[in-house]
């Protein structure tokens, strides 16, 4: 399968989980993404306070290299760059979840194989609880 056919499925399955994926922007909101988002992981740190929960997820974008709308007019930003993750989706950058009340997240990790039709990040909330 060609790496174009990957990312028409990866835009497709996005368009079809309208109500699953969220929108996740850049702080300022000058660029966003259509994000599938996998449940919680709850890890404790020890702080000089005592325990923290931390929350984080792991959630795909599609790696398509160009800006693009969704079946239902969400706009999604190009996640690919001369085939590479773009500087916005860096490990330390912080994306900002309009559907969670403006919950920014901390990219802790990218991954990228070139020829998928996806980049997953490792994020973390940075309101812990």
């Amino acid at each position: 399968m060609l790496q174009s056919e990957l990312i028409e499925d990866a835009k497709t399955i996005v368009g079809d989980m309208a109500d699953l994926a969220q929108t996740w922007t850049t702080v300022g909101g000058g660029t966003s993404w259509q994000v599938l988002i996998d449940g919680p992981t709850i890890t404790q740190e020890l702080t000089e306070g005592g325990f923290i929960d931390k929350v984080s997820h792991t959630c795909r974008l599609v790696a398509a290299n160009a800006s693009w709308t969704t079946a239902y007019g969400t706009a999604c930003a190009a996640a690919i760059s001369a085939g590479a993750v773009v500087s916005t989706l860096a490990i330390g950058k912080t994306l900002v979840a309009t559907e969670q009340g403006n919950r920014q997240y901390r990219i802790e990790g990218v991954s990228y194989k070139p020829g998928s039709g996806w980049v997953e990040l490792q994020v973390r909330a940075q309101d812990d609880r």
